[in-house]
């Protein structure tokens, strides 16, 4: 009986030790014309890049990004539909994006993408961070 309550005890402690915590991104448009958003963040793995896109996000909408990491480091590039774009400054990264939705591992992209464009270093705090896009 004593075996027993120590197996389930352990099982409990582990499950309550293992705590995963999402990457949230909380964004808001606050342009009057809309974005389409792609993000790079490091993987649950701690050693896997991953890049994304598209989010889209209406003028005046409020939304968040949910992403598989437990590191507050993340890339972002936005581009509005009259063309302009939110895109590099200091720390940015190079990174090939395509038109149509896509997600892959940093460094092992298949296909030619589209294009290149510059992604902004961002950092959350405690898995969270605010982003606001606009006035433009």
């Amino acid at each position: 009986m004593l075996k027993k309550i120590v197996s389930v005890l352990t099982v409990c402690a582990a499950a309550v030790s293992f705590q995963v915590q999402a990457l949230t991104l909380e964004c808001k448009n606050l342009a009057n014309v809309p974005i389409a958003v792609a993000v790079s963040y490091l993987d649950y793995d701690g050693k896997t890049w991953l890049v994304e896109g598209w989010y889209n996000f209406e003028p005046g909408e409020r939304a968040n990004i949910e992403l598989d990491s437990s590191n507050d480091i993340f890339y972002i590039f936005g581009e509005f539909s009259n063309g302009s774009e939110v895109a590099g400054g200091s720390g940015s990264l190079t990174l090939p994006i395509y038109y149509r939705t896509f997600k892959y591992v940093q460094g092992q992209v298949s296909l030619p993408p589209d294009r290149s464009a510059s992604f902004v270093r961002g950092v959350a705090s405690k898995g969270v961070a605010q982003i606001s896009f606009g006035p433009l």
